[in-house]
């Protein structure tokens, strides 16, 4: 026989150079390609987010100077003062309200001036002073303004020069926030112009100088800012990214234009604030700057490893084929060949003598790689699914090492209760029914179950019995429940609850019996966790299904979270779902009533005012509610996730209605001192009950309203004393007391002397 020994030596040496070449190789595709797109999302993402801080840092400084100049224009003071002349005597009025205007132009908005424009009057104040609109020509400019169709409004522009300067405003355009004036009043009769400088926006953010261009474009598609224009290299290049950013339907996006030699990504968001758009574009040769480098250290990496992989293979083939060699050495003088056979490989020729081997120890290796456990669990899992009819199950049952001894059949379900207070995650619920199915296996001999399996997050058990009688069946599978929870809780320190179904004779009603064990469970939410439940002590006719809450519950409740009360809410709750344990209802209606009440308080932000509230991280929040598994996780989940965000945001909103209605207060009793001022005509005022102004005035200033009020006036009577002759009848009648007897008490009561005393006695100081 000719053997060719040195034929196999090469296939081990080029079936070593393809299974070491080829993972090199893939691995260096499969790891640039990976890493590339990998970083160029990041890239990509890094950009998205870099935009929206612009947008978001620009838009805060308009909305901040929007609130500022609402606030300002919806003062009485303002309203009254359009309908001044403003002459010589009312210099006071002019300082006052040149004062109110400075304090709106802070360093935060950028403000370079506000504009109160009188069309009634004809005149106009900016930060130079007051103007006649007859001999000052410059506020012509504004009164366009009067005619168009918003009463507030942003537009942009080129900044006006005053003719009585020589020097140039630093920026050409200035963004403008104009409002018509009164706001809420049909007939407009005057403007609040602020002007923000455009160039002011450019502090406002940082950018890639060397290879990142930003633009803001208005509303109808006019940039007027725009930082380092030369990379674009011209506008046409502009222009076509204008024109396919119009063409977007999408309020967001990203995309890349190919322009001469140069790429960009070109980022954009349109603002839902004022329809601005905001636009990002970066050279693509600098966004892939890294993938690039990547590329090339991957490459060199890949061509090193295969280099060091053939030698290897080259090695490790010499060293598989020596025993090789010496195995076709012996086989030649062990298996001679008959004469006249012919010569054959001498892989060919050991496979005929070693096949008769082979075809004796066949039987064994396939019972060795038969997977028994692995088809008794497939078997359980077409049971419980309802997959598999009797004849079919008679056939099987044999081959999968199980007798039909058994006169009732049951089906166990174990479901982890919460994984709240113990030391798991909720990562880890796979690995913890993994160790409750060995702790279940261990505890039921396998003669009395069939396998164990994990079915919709639950630990499935079919148990067998040899016992007739209902109470006996009953007590043996009570006490193996009790068992099996007292090891998982000393073992894992889990609560478990366990759902038993009705007994059955077949094993083709197993689907059935596996769905009561399921319906028990939902039972929980009556019985609270750690429980075993039977599902033939359920009420077999139903529960009662009540379909409505008490009205006092709900107005309570929506009282407790509008005065956001969380002792209060707290108590609410805690009542409302120990009535629903009084009513016994069932898990269905339980689930009812919870709906109702989410549903209710999401109206509930509705009818707040509240447009948008998010409760949970992109996922339902009747999902998330029917996952839940006791009444105690329903009520925390009620109180936490849904409650508590709404109180959150209607104190935020209270505090902010609290400090409006104390400042207003206090400026009415400055402005109104002289006149009789009572809570109840302040209430009738401002449109509140009496008690619940006090309550605010008192929250927000820490005195009463009276002592306030009081304090005021005092103060007031002490510079009439100081400053004027006027008599103390007249000062105590300007000052709203009764007769002179009250002022002189009051006053000594405070000083310690008499108002007479006290002018005496500071003049002669």
């Amino acid at each position: 026989m000719n053997i060719y020994p040195n034929k196999y030596f090469y296939k081990i040496l080029l079936f070593g150079i393809i299974i070491s070449a080829f993972p090199v190789s893939l691995a260096g595709i499969f790891t640039y390609s990976k890493s590339s797109d990998t970083i160029q999302r990041k890239s990509d993402h890094a950009v998205q987010e870099h935009l929206h801080q612009i947008q978001n840092g620009v838009e805060q400084v308009l909305r901040t100077t929007d609130h500022s100049l609402n606030y300002f224009v919806n003062s009485s003071f303002l309203i009254q003062t359009l309908s001044e002349s403003l002459n010589v005597d009312q210099f006071q009025l002019l300082r006052q309200i040149k004062q109110e205007l400075n304090h709106l132009q802070t360093f935060d908005t950028g403000i370079s001036d506000i504009i109160l424009l009188s069309r009634e009057q004809e005149w106009y104040i900016d930060n130079i002073g007051l103007h006649r609109l007859d001999k000052y020509k410059k506020g012509e400019w504004l009164l366009p303004y009067f005619q168009a169709p918003l009463d507030s409004m942003w537009d942009v522009g080129a900044a006006v020069p005053d003719p009585s300067r020589q020097d140039r405003p630093v920026c050409t355009e200035n963004i403008r926030l104009i409002k018509k004036l009164p706001i809420h009043a049909a007939h407009k009769k005057g403007l609040a112009v602020a002007e923000i400088p455009v160039c002011h926006l450019g502090s406002l953010f940082s950018f890639d100088k060397n290879n990142e261009s930003v633009m803001m474009m208005d509303r109808e598609g006019r940039v007027f800012y725009h930082t380092n224009a030369g990379l674009l290299g011209g506008m046409d290049v502009q222009a076509s990214v204008l024109d396919l950013i119009s063409r977007q339907d999408e309020r967001n996006g990203q995309f890349q234009v190919n322009e001469k030699y140069s790429e960009f990504t070109v980022t954009y968001r349109k603002s839902d604030f004022n329809n601005w758009t905001y636009i990002s574009m970066i050279s693509i040769r600098e966004l892939t700057k890294e993938s690039r480098a990547i590329g090339w250290f991957t490459s060199m990496l890949c061509l090193s490893l295969l280099v060091l992989s053939l030698g290897v293979a080259w090695v490790v083939s010499r060293m598989i084929y020596s025993p090789v060699k010496k195995l076709f050495h012996v086989s030649s003088k062990v298996f001679k060949p008959a004469a006249g056979e012919q010569r054959k490989d001498g892989f060919e020729y050991l496979a005929e003598q070693i096949h008769d081997v082979v075809d004796k120890n066949t039987e064994l290796q396939d019972r060795l790689h038969t997977q028994v456990e692995q088809l008794r669990i497939l078997f359980v899992v077409k049971l419980l699914g309802g997959q598999i009819g009797a004849r079919e199950i008679s056939e099987k049952l044999p081959s999968l090492g199980y007798q039909e001894g058994w006169t009732r059949l049951s089906v166990v379900t174990v479901q982890i209760d919460t994984l709240e207070g113990t030391k798991y995650h909720p990562n880890d619920e796979d690995l913890l029914l993994y160790a409750i199915h060995n702790i279940v296996e261990e505890l039921i001999a396998a003669e009395q179950r069939l396998a164990p399996v994990v079915q919709d997050q639950s630990l499935v058990t079919v148990v067998f019995s040899r016992h007739s009688g209902p109470d006996e069946l009953k007590q043996e599978l009570y006490q193996l429940t009790q068992h099996i929870q007292r090891m998982i809780d000393t073992y894992l320190h889990l609560p478990v609850s366990v759902g038993i179904s009705l007994p059955y004779l077949a094993l083709h009603e197993t689907c059935e019996a596996y769905q009561e064990s399921r319906e028990a469970l939902k039972n929980r939410l009556r019985l609270g966790g750690n429980s075993i439940i039977f599902y033939e002590e359920l009420p077999q006719g139903g529960y009662p299904l009540y379909t409505f809450f008490s009205p006092h519950f709900h107005n309570d409740l929506s009282d407790a979270i509008k005065l956001a009360d969380r002792e209060q809410v707290d108590r609410l709750l805690a009542a409302f779902f120990q009535d629903l344990l009084v009513k016994k209802a069932g898990p269905v209606e339980y689930e009812v009533w919870a709906a109702r009440l989410v549903i209710d308080l999401i109206q509930l932000t509705h009818s707040l005012g509240i447009p948008y509230m998010s409760f949970t991280d992109n996922h339902s929040v009747f999902e998330q509610m029917f996952k839940l598994r006791t009444l105690k996780e329903m009520q925390d989940w009620l109180r936490q996730v849904i409650i508590e965000p709404i109180m959150v945001t209607v104190e935020e909103r209270l505090h902010a209605q609290y400090r409006n209605i104390s400042e207003h207060i206090i400026d009415i009793i400055h402005r109104e001192y002289e006149q009789d001022i009572s809570l109840d005509s302040l209430a009738s005022r401002l449109h509140y009950n009496p008690s619940y102004i006090s309550s605010v005035f008192r929250k927000e200033t820490g005195v009463l309203f009276s002592e306030y009020l009081a304090s005021y006036r005092h103060g007031k009577a002490v510079a009439y004393l100081l400053e004027t002759d006027m008599p103390i009848r007249e000062i105590a009648a300007k000052l709203q007391f009764n007769n002179p007897q009250n002022f002189i008490r009051s006053f000594r009561r405070i000083e310690g002397m008499t108002p007479g005393q006290y002018r005496e006695k500071s003049r002669l100081q």
